[in-house]
């Protein structure tokens, strides 16, 4: 639940612009199996969003300092929501631009913006208020590019902060069957191969490091509770296909080979 407290200043230079990187990841809302619910404080979302079995996310390049994210309040006395809102530029006119316009156009999805900074991903729209695309293209002697806007269709919840990890085609990695460790590459999808082993750690990495472990067809691998993994009331994943296992890695000593203990944050077990 939300309790009261002081909103102080952030630390930094907390009102310079935006760092977003240069892709905002769309998803369709038809291809989502399970979208998790906001925490009691009505913000953040901890666990992943699960596709259907083949579908993934898709990004969209954007012109580095034409995003622009927007989040107004409005309604009457109690009727009062927000409008979340993300426009930017993409440059040119290709065929591969026209025919994603020409095919999101009337499409419901949501969408991820992720950030340089490490600053957490935002995430806008949900199934039952999901985002809609409108655009504009201009060529001239000037410019030749389309301007994307994409807006939540009614007023309702703010931007979310999301604490999973986005679904895209390709996961970080690919963890060979029988492996009993995971080496991190970056925060993201690791899919696991076919194979009987008990995965008891994850090399690598730093403090609030995030990897997202895929089940797979075939000989599912487990995760168990161990040294550098802890799981929630100790109960062992299965790593069949459509599971997922979200963990998140935890600085707890300076350094040594137990520095890092990975936490599981959610689960979604097919």
């Amino acid at each position: 639940m939300y309790i009261k407290a002081d909103v102080k200043r952030p630390n930094g230079a907390p009102g310079k612009g935006l760092n977003p990187r240069d892709s905002v990841v769309l998803i369709d809302i038809d291809d989502i199996a399970y979208f998790p619910n906001r925490n009691d404080a009505g913000v953040v979302v901890e666990e992943d969003v699960v596709l259907i079995p083949g579908a993934y996310g898709i990004e969209i390049y954007m012109t580095p300092g034409t995003v622009e994210l927007t989040s107004a309040s409005e309604g009457d006395p109690d009727a009062e929501g927000y409008t979340p809102s993300l426009k930017f530029n993409h440059p040119g006119n290709e065929r591969e631009v026209r025919e994603f316009k020409t095919n999101w156009l009337g499409r419901n999805c949501i969408a991820f913006v992720r950030y340089c900074s490490g600053k957490a991903t935002d995430m806008l729209g949900s199934p039952c208020n999901p985002m809609r695309l409108t655009s504009s293209y201009t060529g001239n002697n000037e410019q030749n590019m389309n301007e994307m806007t994409l807006t939540q269709a009614m007023k309702g919840d703010d931007i979310a902060i999301y604490e999973g990890t986005v679904p895209l085609s390709e996961p970080v990695a690919t963890v060979t069957g029988g492996s009993t460790s995971v080496t991190y590459g970056g925060d993201g999808r690791y899919q696991l191969s076919s194979g009987e082993a008990v995965i008891a750690t994850i090399t690598g990495g730093s403090h609030g490091a995030i990897v997202t472990l895929v089940g797979c067809a075939g000989t599912s691998p487990t995760v168990s509770t161990a040294t550098d993994i802890l799981l929630k009331e100790g109960k062992t994943w299965t790593g069949s296909e459509g599971s997922l296992l979200t963990l998140k890695a935890f600085k707890k000593a300076a350094e040594g080979e137990h520095a890092i203990v990975w936490i599981e944050q959610s689960r979604y077990e097919a």
